[in-house]
């Protein structure tokens, strides 16, 4: 398999953060260790009992640097298993990657389709549909507040939950169906030869495999769903997914304790 520039360029900056984040280890851990060498220093050379201060406030000065100690060191530790979670799962995702592509541009990142591939594949589909006198549904997931997220948590992050939806979509679909990266945060899903009640089935199949998920299970999902019928026009379908996808958010917006 031929290296991937995108696979690379994220590697390399998982290595960089990497290094960042040990350097930054280092240094925190070795200058809390000095305070506490120095803070206790007087007292091991008999010297504590003629300070006032120290003689009261030595004890929970070195106790409260030993716990910044632990806590920075924990504080890294995750976040090298992070990274590490994250470097395994581009090298997974890019060489086990199960996504229905066909001729289509595919996206880079997470291995589905890429939005540029929707007009010829509404085209395709809608000749199909047409010929059987079916039907095909579309399905749209977006990440509420994913931008948030991605400012708190990180981008490389934000990457890893985009590749993990992905690729739980790609594993939920049929063979038949196809997964496309829509937006930035969003996922187109269509689902041939579906009716609505397919499309709804589908959606609960998602929910379901999400809850089994570390890092998705904790998200929310919002869901615009429509439903194509011969004569119809697919695009229109595509603008009544969204809307639905919509109504979801301003729900979401207007809902109390539904964090901004």
């Amino acid at each position: 398999m031929q290296a991937n520039p995108e696979r690379r360029r994220q590697l390399v900056e998982i290595e960089r953060r990497s290094w960042q984040l040990w350097a930054v280890s280092l240094s925190i851990t070795g200058g809390l260790t000095f305070g506490i060498t120095l803070l206790l220093y007087p007292a091991l050379e008999g010297y504590a009992e003629h300070l006032e201060f120290e003689r009261h406030y030595l004890p929970q000065l070195v106790y409260g640097l030993f716990v910044l100690v632990v806590l920075a060191n924990f504080y890294f530790i995750m976040k090298q298993r992070e990274l590490n979670a994250l470097r395994n799962f581009i090298i997974a995702s890019y060489a086990t990657s199960a996504a229905n592509t066909g001729n289509y541009a595919m996206d880079t990142l997470t291995g589905a389709l890429d939005r540029a591939a929707l007009v010829e594949l509404l085209k395709a589909e809608t000749v199909r549909a047409e010929k059987a006198n079916a039907r095909f549904c579309v399905v749209i997931f977006d990440i509420w507040d994913f931008k948030s997220f991605n400012m708190r948590e990180g981008n490389l992050v934000g990457d890893l939950m985009l590749k993990e939806l992905a690729m739980l979509l790609i594993r939920t679909i049929r063979k038949a169906d196809w997964v496309m990266r829509y937006g930035p945060d969003e996922f187109l899903c269509l689902l041939e030869a579906s009716s609505r009640e397919g499309g709804d089935a589908f959606v609960q199949r998602v929910e379901k495999v999400r809850a089994h998920v570390d890092r998705l299970r904790s998200v929310k999902l919002l869901v615009g769903l429509a439903e194509y019928k011969p004569g119809e026009d697919a695009e229109l379908v595509v603008s009544q997914a969204e809307r639905d996808l919509r109504k979801g958010t301003g729900a979401q917006a207007a809902a109390p304790g539904v964090p901004a």
